[in-house]
């Protein structure tokens, strides 16, 4: 499906983020990924990350991964799971900011409560730095930055076209009242340099409850930029493709919603 060129994606990186801040952002987890390539890997080196993290991350537990996995041979399929390597985790003394490390992998969340970008921003840096001594990655593969908003509106009922600019576009035959969606696209970003590739994965819809509120309609944006970097190991190459995903993280948010819904966010003056 083409986007027509008079859509706001068409204008690619040159965009400059909106002056705005929320004093209730609906920021639920933010988190950046950096996959790397030919990283070393053995028992010690999650020892040897914690020791350059632990002063600000200071619990640590492991998670176990599992992972669906398909089989096509002489045309028939297996399903089975596979298990990957664990994750080790170090959480923060509040809880709500972590760096997990697993091999070519390293990942940032940071959770509710959600501060200003540039207060986390440093962190992946942090964790970045302390995994290039430890593990000595050759090359940064991709990044991916992530925000996983959870949007709720009073009322029993609403109009989608009063509060987001994305919602699902029914037949008039059908009628314009509908239950729980789930909308998703992945939007390319123009005019990229080298050999980077930014995109946007947007998956909009209901949220999941485990019963239902009748009082106020709750909703999940999920706003993911996907940047395929093949690069040399660079703290300032990773600065420069995060703050490009940042930006149009924030762009997709931006562009998604309506003035009425920035009011329930409560608009910071700037």
């Amino acid at each position: 499906m083409e986007i027509p060129p008079s859509h706001p994606y068409h204008d690619g990186p040159h965009r400059t983020i909106p002056e705005r801040s929320y004093r209730n952002p609906p920021v639920i987890e933010a988190l950046c990924e950096i996959y790397f390539a030919d990283s070393i890997w053995d028992d010690t080196i999650p020892g040897a990350f914690y020791e350059r993290v632990k002063n600000e991350f200071p619990k640590k537990q492991q998670q176990e991964i599992q992972e669906a996995q398909i089989v096509l041979s002489s045309g028939t399929a297996s399903a089975g799971v596979q298990r990957p390597p664990p994750r080790m985790q170090f959480v923060s003394e509040q809880g709500n900011l972590m760096i997990q490390v697993a091999k070519n992998l390293l990942v940032v969340n940071q959770l509710r409560p959600y501060p200003h970008f540039a207060e986390w921003e440093p962190v992946v840096y942090q964790g970045f730095a302390a995994y290039s001594e430890v593990a000595l990655p050759q090359k940064v593969d991709r990044i991916g930055l992530r925000y996983i908003n959870r949007i709720e509106i009073p009322g029993a009922q609403i109009a989608m076209e009063d509060y987001f600019t994305i919602y699902p576009q029914l037949p008039k035959s059908l009628g314009n009242i509908h239950g729980s969606f789930l909308v998703r696209v992945e939007i390319p970003q123009a005019e990229q340099e080298h050999n980077e590739e930014h995109r946007v994965l947007i998956t909009f819809g209901t949220a999941p409850l485990a019963k239902p509120i009748k009082e106020k309609q709750v909703f999940m944006l999920d706003l993911y930029d996907i940047a395929t970097l093949d690069v040399l190991t660079d703290e300032i190459e990773l600065k420069k493709q995060l703050r490009q995903a940042h930006n149009n993280v924030v762009m997709a948010f931006e562009d998604s919603i309506t003035d009425r819904l920035r009011v329930l966010l409560e608009t910071e003056v700037q």
